[in-house]
This record gives structure tokens, C-alpha cells and sequence, in this order.
């Protein structure tokens, strides 16, 4: 008979006297058509891959209104074909008997790290079923390396098509990379694995605050992992199913979302990336896949046009945020033609990160400074799908690549100006 334990929000957990190999915590927040899929999978990856190891399985949801939990329940206590696995229903704000403030992503991945590390766990996996559903086997490529190569953190490497992700591509993933010295493909959002001595690193840290949807927790892990100097690894997980149960967010608010996080703790760790230079790949476990089909055409016109209504309406916030010099730069690109307008790479890591430092020096509101960034941004990807438009998978990596280099190359201006932010550097 399978060990099923379930306990609703009212009830508290009770994790005392447990003890376990493998713990994989499921963040949820109103997942109810899909927490179902992802709780019965992880089941039979823990029973399929691990059969003689003590597994653990944590649902830690975030104040979900839509039945989810219920969902949840239904879905443990329906399966016969564990032995092993514990399922708990794990209220993020009750873990512990501290307080964690309002139920949120941060909340509930402390939550589940908390768990784990009162069993002992050697390693703990996340999987966020916010962000969408994961792939067969990809819970199990993310613990191996933990278990079996002594890795402490294991991100996840997805497969994508050219147009995919431009946020990760362009911004969150070159800026970190630059900053601390990693080449970290996703360095915040989605699923991940953590080794039981990182886990007890970060449980005995200062936790970010963070809302139920935030990149908060996520951006705060990496660079704990990375500041701390844990062995990091990438684990190819092959497509991303992603959640459809809401309508696709704006951009302005996604852009802001995971920028927010990532200038936060920018700021606080400036210490330490103003001594990295360079940056260095990291260990890649799993098998490859093909690349995707090419996606539909995409026509950048309507991003051009959204960067030249920018430029023209922003010119006072702009003027607060960005040097004189890069300023007529970015006249001069308004009169570029949509179907051959570029972005100079170069150009746009100092862009990125004049943002980073009027975030820092509060120019103005911060949530006014990352919409004041969505126009030009929006003008990057309407610049980088004229440019990869013909181009295959190598060619498209290779730019990613070339990008990522000026983002390293510029890191002397963003540190100039970081130290003497009221001298624009024109």
C-alpha cells in the first residue's frame, strides 16, 4: 500500500521523524487544471528512476483560490504505485513556526527547503508548475547530477526556437553571465536542483520576500549559489510545456518581473561581482535533442514602431537614465527601416545597464524606470528577429553567443559608473 500522507492547510505538517534521499517540492498558485498532471508525473519519475532511494514529495502552494489544493489531494491519494513517497500538502506560510509573512514563491521554496533539511535530504528538487508543466524524465536529469557528480546546483538548459525567450536571451541571461562569472543559460524561473549542503547554506541565510509569481526566490538562489562558490551544472531538459490557465502576461510586466529581481540583488551583492572578470562555461548533463521547427514568421514592424513612440514620448526619462552620447545613438535608429533595423550589441548592454544603475540610484520610480525600458527593449527584439529571421539553430546560439561578449566587454563601463554614478560616461 502506497504511504500516502495528506494534510490540508488547516492541519499544519508535521515532517518530524522522516527522513529521505530525495525531496521535490511543488510550487503551485492557481494551477488547478494542471497541478493534477504534474503531481501524478513526479510520482512516477520518484518510483520509476528511484525506486531504492526514501523519496519525499512536498506540495507547497501559494494561496491558491481555484481549487488547487484540492486538485492536489485528489491526485496523491489516487495513485497505487508508490511505496516510497510521502505526499504532504505543505501550507507555505505554516512549514515552520516562524512566520514567513504572505504566502508567496519566496515563501514556499524556503518552505520546502526547510522541509528537507529537517529529513536530511542529499538532494531537494523544485518544480514550479506556475511556469508550466515539466517533461517526462526532466525531474530525474535534474537530481543525477546532484546525486551521482557531487553538484551542488542544477539548472535547467530548455530547447528552444530563435523567437523563444527573448527576455532570457537578451537581458536576464548576458547580464548575469557578465555580472558573476557563470555561464547559467536560466538563471532564474522554472525547475531547478539543489544539493543537501547548499540547502543548508541557504536555509541559514536572509530570504528574500517574494509574491506568489515572483523571480524574487529564484534570482536570490543563484547568486547565493554562485557568491557562496558551489559547483554548478546545467541539465538539458529538452521543450517547456508552458501553463495556459491565464492569459499571457503583458511585456512591460514580465520585463519588470524578472529585471526587478535581477537589479535587486545586483545591488546587493555588488561586492562581489565587481571583482569577477570573464566568465566560464559549466558541467551539461543529459542527452541532446533535436532542435525545434522553425517558428512562424514574426513581423518586427510593430516592435520598431513601439520603439520609436518610446524614444519620442520618454525623452525626459531618458534623459534622467541614459548618457547623452547613447542618446543620439538611439536618434539616430529611429530612422531606421523595420525589415533592416538593428540594435548594436554593444549599444544595448550599456543600455541595460544605465537601467541597472538609475534602479539602483532611484532616477525615478522603479516601476516607471522598467516600463520606461519596455520601448527599447521591444526595439532590441524587433532588431534581433530581422537579424535571425534566415538563420539556423548554430548561427542563432553563435549571436546569443556574440551578445553575451558585449554584455562581458562593457562590464568596465557599468562598474565606472556604478562607483561614480553622476558622471555620465558619454
Amino acid at each position: 500500500m502506497p504511504d500516502a500522507s495528506v494534510q490540508q492547510e488547516t492541519s499544519g505538517p508535521s515532517p518530524a521523524g522522516r527522513s529521505a534521499d530525495i525531496v521535490l517540492g511543488i510550487l503551485s498558485h492557481n494551477n488547478a487544471d494542471t497541478i493534477g498532471v504534474v503531481v501524478r508525473d513526479a510520482q512516477q519519475c520518484l518510483t520509476t528512476c528511484f525506486p531504492a532511494r526514501r523519496t519525499v514529495l512536498i506540495h507547497a502552494d501559494g494561496g491558491s483560490k481555484d481549487g488547487t489544493q484540492e486538485q492536489a489531494v485528489l491526485a496523491a491519494a489516487g495513485s497505487d504505485s508508490f511505496e516510497q513517497i510521502s505526499y504532504t500538502i505543505y501550507p507555505a506560510q505554516k512549514i515552520s513556526p516562524e512566520s514567513f509573512g504572505v504566502p508567496g514563491k519566496a515563501n514556499g521554496v524556503r518552505a520546502i527547503f526547510t522541509a528537507a533539511a529537517g529529513m536530511n535530504a542529499g538532494v531537494c528538487a523544485i518544480v514550479d508548475s506556475t511556469v508550466g508543466i515539466p517533461a517526462q524524465g526532466s525531474i530525474a536529469a535534474l537530481v543525477r547530477p546532484v546525486m551521482e557528480k557531487e553538484i551542488d546546483f542544477v539548472s535547467p538548459c530548455y530547447v528552444r526556437h530563435k523567437y523563444d525567450a527573448a527576455i532570457l536571451n537578451g537581458v536576464v541571461y548576458p547580464l548575469t553571465r557578465a555580472l558573476y562569472g557563470s555561464r547559467i543559460r536560466q538563471p532564474i524561473g522554472g525547475d531547478y536542483a539543489v544539493s543537501g549542503k547548499l540547502m543548508g547554506y541557504l536555509t541559514g541565510q536572509q530570504w528574500p520576500d517574494g509574491n506568489a509569481n515572483s523571480s524574487d526566490a529564484d534570482a536570490w538562489i543563484i547568486v547565493q549559489t554562485l557568491s557562496g562558490g558551489f559547483r554548478i551544472a546545467e541539465a538539458v531538459l529538452g521543450p517547456r510545456v508552458l501553463s495556459q490557465h491565464d492569459p499571457a502576461p503583458e511585456t512591460s510586466r514580465v520585463l519588470a518581473q524578472a529585471l526587478g529581481s535581477v537589479f535587486a540583488e545586483m545591488n546587493r551583492s555588488a561586492g562581489f561581482w565587481q571583482r569577477m572578470r570573464g566568465s566560464l562555461a559549466v558541467p551539461v548533463f543529459g542527452p541532446r535533442f533535436d532542435p525545434p521547427a522553425d517558428p512562424a514568421p514574426v513581423d518586427p514592424g510593430p516592435m520598431v514602431q513601439s520603439f520609436r513612440l518610446g524614444y519620442q514620448n520618454l525623452q525626459d526619462i531618458y534623459r534622467l537614465i541614459l548618457p547623452p552620447a547613447t542618446l543620439m545613438e538611439l536618434k539616430r535608429m529611429c530612422l531606421q527601416k523595420a525589415e533592416s533595423f538593428r540594435f548594436d550589441d554593444l549599444l544595448w548592454a550599456r543600455v541595460v545597464y544605465d537601467f541597472a544603475l538609475a534602479w539602483r540610484t532611484r532616477a525615478i520610480d522603479r516601476d516607471h524606470l522598467l516600463g520606461a525600458l519596455t520601448p527599447l527593449y521591444l526595439g532590441w527584439v524587433g532588431a534581433w528577429v530581422s537579424a535571425v529571421r534566415q538563420e539556423g539553430p548554430d548561427e542563432v546560439q553563435q549571436r546569443v553567443e556574440t551578445l553575451c561578449m558585449a554584455y562581458e566587454t562593457q562590464k568596465g563601463y557599468l562598474i565606472s559608473r556604478w562607483r561614480w554614478p553622476d558622471r555620465f560616461n558619454p
